[in-house]
C-alpha cells in the first residue's frame, strides 16, 4: 500500500470512528482480550427493507494468523 492510500485509509478510519464511536471502542475490546482457536465471529447486516443476511464462523488457527496481519 502505497502512502497516499494510508493516509486516505486513516483519514476515512477517523471519520468512521467520529459517526460510530462504538466500534473502535469494540475492536480495542477484542485486541485486549484477543483471539484465539473456536472464538465465534458472528455478522449480521440488516437492509431498511427488512432484508438480513447473518453468516458466523469459528476461529481456526489459520484466521487468527489472518488477523494478526492487521495488528
Amino acid at each position: 500500500m502505497d502512502l497516499g492510500s494510508l493516509f486516505k485509509l486513516k483519514q476515512a478510519w477517523k471519520t468512521f470512528s467520529a459517526n460510530h464511536p462504538k466500534v473502535p471502542e469494540f475492536v480495542e475490546n477484542v485486541k485486549s482480550k484477543g483471539l484465539e482457536k473456536d472464538v465465534e465471529l458472528a455478522v449480521a447486516i440488516r437492509y431498511p427493507d427488512g432484508t438480513e443476511y447473518r453468516t458466523g464462523i469459528r476461529l481456526q488457527d489459520s484466521d487468527i494468523a489472518l488477523f494478526d496481519i492487521f495488528k
